[in-house]
């Protein structure tokens, strides 16, 4: 049974959509690197990072590694498509 897909913005997505292809490239992704790859300042993916923590979409804690949840990979997979 598939689950109900979160209502997240189109912003959040393009921010899982990204740590998606961080992750597939370096296993991790990084905020300095989500940052450079989305051409925002880095003040901005920290908001964007803890709504999507809130969510329970990403693994994150500042200064740290971020890692996509299951439950955050199968909603990117189903953006990227």
């Amino acid at each position: 049974m598939a689950k109900a897909r979160q209502k997240i913005s189109e912003n959040l997505e393009d921010y899982l959509e990204t740590i998606l292809e961080l992750e597939k490239a370096n296993k991790v992704a990084r905020s300095k690197d989500i940052a450079a790859k989305m051409g925002v300042m880095r003040g901005s993916v920290t908001g964007a990072l803890k709504s999507l923590a809130e969510k329970n979409l990403i693994n994150y804690e500042p200064y740290s590694y971020i890692t996509l949840t299951a439950e955050g990979k199968e909603l990117a997979y189903e953006i990227a498509r």
